[in-house]
């Protein structure tokens, strides 16, 4: 398994790095001139993330000027329409969201598009939306968007159960997730479909059901999932599970679960044991890359292929596995990263 796995995932795919350099405007044929730079207005759910980074980098190591309008809602998704309203008086050449709730906010459905409340007459790239064909941000197969395009971020499901059991035989999958969020049910039954497949069970305590989910919730969940016989805790796309991924992954340690994470930060900056994952870098430069296509070489988003990265990297926190006597498999170091 840990062969197929290696074929499967790791590590960073071929996109340049960012290099040092003047930034000039630059011509359709590439040509770099003095010009006036390009507009990106930046709608972001929480701030600035290393996948912002990694787009600001891409148009740095290429010498494309670019000025940036941010707008950060801080989590709150009732703050999109008043950004919309200041992106009109003031017209980007591209807008540019992070996540799944911000860009069906700001671009819509494919096929419940409000020119009223959704932006239809920009270019939007988007990053950091987990599943844009099951949430209907991206249109099915065989149509496309005239006017949005973008970046995901998520291993195939079955690559990451893969890579789960790379580590350790599951029968059980645990979740703790927020119903509200559209991704996150998408994923819950995406998983569930694949345990079909893949003789495993996935076991829910879902959150949200009757109002805001309640984060004081969280360790009790992990419990009852602990109780049913789960093996490990699944961290998918999910907004809410990421703001209180320490109380997840605390609990995980209380009940003798370890948390495989599908996004990077949970293993990275959390507590997460391990994961299969994007670096978020690198989801920028790719988002980057379609950015630069439509404003410098003249692309209809619409023709540009919404994609995700071809290699993912396997991250081992060694702090967690101490805490919780779990320790890798010895060939798996040979192409994880570890974390301390």
């Amino acid at each position: 398994m840990i062969r197929i796995l290696a074929l499967i995932l790791f590590l960073c795919t071929s996109l340049p790095v960012a290099g040092a350099g003047s930034a000039v405007a630059q011509t359709p044929d590439g040509g770099a001139t003095p010009g006036k730079p390009f507009k990106i207005a930046m709608i972001l759910w929480r701030g600035e993330t290393k996948v912002e980074e990694g787009f600001r980098a891409y148009f740095v190591s290429r010498n494309i000027a670019v000025d940036f309008q941010v707008y950060n809602i801080n989590r709150n998704i009732d703050a999109i329409p008043g950004v919309i309203d200041k992106i009109r008086k003031n017209p980007p050449d591209l807008v540019y969201t992070w996540g799944t709730g911000v860009t069906m906010a700001v671009a819509g459905r494919y096929d419940a598009v409000d020119p009223g409340r959704n932006i239809t007459d920009l270019p939007v790239v988007f990053v950091m939306v987990s599943a844009p064909w099951k949430t209907g941000i991206a249109a099915p197969k065989g149509q496309t968007r005239r006017n949005v395009t973008g970046a995901s971020h998520i291993a195939p499901l079955a690559a990451q159960i893969n890579a789960i059991r790379a580590y350790r035989p599951m029968k059980s999958l645990g979740v703790v997730y927020n119903v509200q969020e559209s991704n996150s049910v998408s994923n819950i039954a995406d998983l569930r479909a694949l345990g079909k497949v893949m003789s495993f069970d996935v076991l829910v305590e879902p959150l949200g059901e009757k109002g805001d989910p309640d984060p004081a919730r969280i360790p009790g969940a992990v419990a009852d999932l602990a109780k049913k016989g789960a093996d490990f805790l699944y961290i998918g796309p999910d907004n809410f599970i990421g703001t209180y991924r320490d109380a997840l992954t605390n609990a995980g340690f209380a009940n003798g679960l370890g948390t495989f994470s599908a996004t990077e930060l949970e293993v990275r900056e959390g507590h997460a044991l391990f994961g299969l994952v994007s670096r978020y870098e690198l989801v920028g430069r790719l988002a980057a890359s379609k950015a630069a296509a439509i404003l410098v070489e003249g692309v209809l988003p619409g023709d540009l292929p919404i994609e995700t990265l071809n290699r993912f990297s396997y991250l081992i926190r060694l702090s967690a596995a101490k805490k919780l006597h779990l320790y890798p498999p010895l060939p798996l170091l040979d192409y994880a990263e570890i974390v301390q």
